[in-house]
């Protein structure tokens, strides 16, 4: 009895090890997102964004950082006759776990752009958080990245967090109307842009204020202060969710995706653009495609042929393709951001942890070389 009980478990490790090195094989080849909603957040108590803030607070607690020069950059964010206009992002523990995202609100509830850049500028910026840099602070931005190469060009950054391809437009057709400008780059982000309605134009077109910040903040609370308790289950989770990415990206083969963008609405919304800047006879309109990170998280099925094989990149590739067809229909240049990010040895290093966060600011500033590269040197 005794040899029998020592025979079945030795057969059970076995069976588990050899489990193990199937899934370390099936990993060196085939990546994904890791299975934090069914083997981290599922299992936890709380609503989501604590469950959240809790995996990148562990995430955080296992690196060491770079000296953060907040301070140093951002005095003027300090000085008490501009605390009225201090916003505070709220997002820090979504993001790095660290810090928080601390800005000067401009005259429209953008982020810190000079009134005089209402006037005129060499070029307008347009999109979501992505443009807008969230979560990071200066010089780390994406803003500041472009200034920091090209010291001698102007921008007008009119990036919102939460917004999609209308907003954008109501933002284009209404904020730049007695704006001096010459070019447009106007930002996609495949995550989540072509969600909206062109129905919803006209009512975007309503609002006078089309960024009000609701976190006005005069107490400078930069450093985000916030622990968890972490077991050794919490642990083995985590890493559970990580190590069954492979397996779980190979099972998606199975599965059939839906199209993402409404094309006959994102027609109708360029063509307004086009109309619109024909008007004020800017004649350089760009599109650039920022790569979603469900789309990077595969970048290794890249070296065994599977990328495009796999559905969500056929859905993801779909998207892209439409956007870039109906770019180039109304005269813009699209430009794809993919390269530069799938380039890298780790391409998830753009992202906070390799989570599916915001840009880190070494996301911000790869993005920044893309743009010169391939828009402001041409």
């Amino acid at each position: 009895m005794k040899k029998i009980i020592i025979s079945n478990f030795l057969i059970l490790i076995g069976g588990i090890f050899v489990l193990f090195i199937i899934l370390k094989i099936i990993n060196l080849f085939v990546s994904g997102p890791a299975r934090y909603h069914e083997l981290v957040y599922n299992l936890e108590n709380g609503d989501l964004k604590t469950k959240k803030e809790k995996l990148v607070y562990y995430k955080s607690i296992q690196k060491t950082h770079e000296k953060d020069n907040f301070f140093k950059y951002n005095l003027n964010i300090l000085q008490k006759d501009e605390l009225k206009n201090i916003v505070n992002g709220k997002c820090g523990s979504l993001e790095s776990g660290l810090h928080e995202l601390y800005y000067l609100s401009d005259k429209k509830g953008f982020r810190e752009n000079l009134e005089s850049l209402f006037k005129k500028t060499d070029y307008v910026l347009i999109g979501d958080s992505f443009v807008m840099s969230v979560c990071e602070n200066k010089p780390y931005d994406l803003k500041s990245q472009l200034q920091k190469i090209n010291r001698g060009n102007s921008y007008l950054n009119l990036g919102i967090h939460g917004i999609n391809y209308v907003q954008q437009l109501s933002i284009l057709t209404n904020v730049t109307k007695h704006t001096d400008f010459n070019t447009l780059i106007w930002f996609f982000y495949e995550g989540n842009d072509y969600n909206d309605d062109l129905i919803n134009y006209d009512k975007y077109n309503s609002l006078e204020n089309f960024n009000t910040p609701s976190s006005f903040d005069s107490n400078i609370n930069y450093y985000i202060d916030q622990k968890f308790k972490i077991s050794n289950y919490y642990k083995l989770r985590v890493w559970l969710a990580e190590e069954i990415n492979g397996l779980s990206s190979l099972l998606k083969y199975f599965k059939k995706y839906e199209t993402l963008l409404n094309n006959k609405e994102y027609d109708s919304a360029l063509k307004i653009a086009k109309n619109y800047l024909d008007n004020k006879n800017i004649k350089n309109k760009y599109i650039y495609y920022i790569p979603s990170w469900q789309r990077i998280s595969n970048y290794k099925s890249k070296k065994v042929g599977l990328y495009k094989r796999n559905p969500q990149i056929k859905q993801l590739d779909q998207l892209k393709i439409s956007v870039k067809n109906i770019s180039k229909k109304y005269g813009f240049k699209f430009i794809d951001g993919e390269e530069i990010f799938m380039n890298l040895n780790n391409p998830l290093s753009v992202f906070h942890y390799s989570l599916n966060t915001h840009f880190n600011r070494k996301g911000y500033e790869l993005m920044a070389l893309d743009i010169n590269r391939k828009i402001l040197d041409n």
